[in-house]
């Protein structure tokens, strides 16, 4: 079974021996709610003693995972290729970030294992990686749950849906979930994590004039995040305010939609500043 899923490439390079592939597969967290995208890592050492290329335009899906129930029956395997050829070097290590999106990954509740399997192209064999665990929940909305008609422009216009937010408890930490739903037939369009939330500060969770959801909520002490997300069920926008002394951020909506005042925008991933030392001779005088 084919599917169109998302696949980012990094590779690094390193020094290794002999006799095909060594993968390995890492998830980048065990639980899940029902539809929510498994974000996989697949990590191969090419041992082989020859560069493999794998992928191209008509080439052979060369990355296949495989989920088993508890009970020990095995799903349809998920398929993927790459539409750009890579070239696995002889000794060398590669790292593919993949996302399996769509819900059929994790339709179902219960504890389920991955394996990935990795085509040597020269031998035609597949090469498996190590089992990783899942674990399927589900939870109903208890922060926000409410109507909405899809607009002309987005696919199913005229539909409605419902947005929903979630407060899910995963181990020590609070995380906040956001889910589209058919509302007539209350199947799943997506499902996906915002983030960790702290309750401190009750979200604010709004539908604004052009139907987007907006949400904006405590992420970690003194950090607020503005999330938007579209009719379609994708994640729009997102953005990090400081709370300033003088200034705390809140969302306010505007008939262009939802907007943040007061604050200070905030980039998470930004280095932090490096701190100048100060030379002797920037010692005030008398000193």
């Amino acid at each position: 079974m084919k599917h169109f899923l998302l696949l980012l490439i990094a590779s690094l390079f390193a020094s290794a021996a002999h006799a095909q592939y060594v993968t390995n597969l890492t998830l980048m967290k065990n639980h899940f709610l029902t539809g929510e995208p498994v974000v996989a890592t697949v990590t191969i050492v090419n041992r082989s003693g020859a560069d493999a290329i794998v992928g191209g335009k008509g080439a052979r899906d060369w990355l296949q995972f495989e989920i088993t129930e508890a009970s020990g029956r095995t799903l349809a395997p998920i398929t993927i290729g790459s539409e750009q050829a890579l070239t696995l070097k002889a000794g060398g290590t590669t790292k593919h970030t993949v996302e399996l999106s769509g819900g059929y990954s994790t339709a179902d509740l219960g504890t389920f294992h991955m394996v990935v399997n990795v085509l040597h192209p020269i031998s035609g064999q597949f090469y498996q990686s190590n089992r990783a665990r899942l674990m399927i929940t589900d939870s109903k909305p208890n922060l926000f749950d409410q109507p909405f008609g899809v607009p002309e422009g987005f696919p199913g216009a005229g539909r409605a849906r419902r947005f929903q937010v979630i407060l899910y408890r995963e181990l020590d930490n609070l995380q906040l979930y956001c889910r589209v739903t058919d509302d007539r037939s209350g199947s799943y369009i997506a499902t996906f994590l915002l983030g960790p939330v702290l309750m401190v500060t009750e979200p604010q969770i709004v539908i604004d004039p052009k139907n987007n959801l907006n949400i904006f909520f405590l992420a970690r002490p003194q950090l607020f995040c503005h999330v938007i997300v579209s009719p379609d069920g994708t994640l729009k926008h997102r953005t990090y305010y400081k709370n300033l002394d003088e200034s705390r951020p809140s969302l306010i909506m505007t008939p262009a939609g939802g907007r943040v005042v007061g604050g200070e925008p905030f980039d998470p991933s930004a280095p932090a500043p490096v701190k100048k030392m100060r030379k002797a001779s920037d010692r005030p005088p008398g000193l």
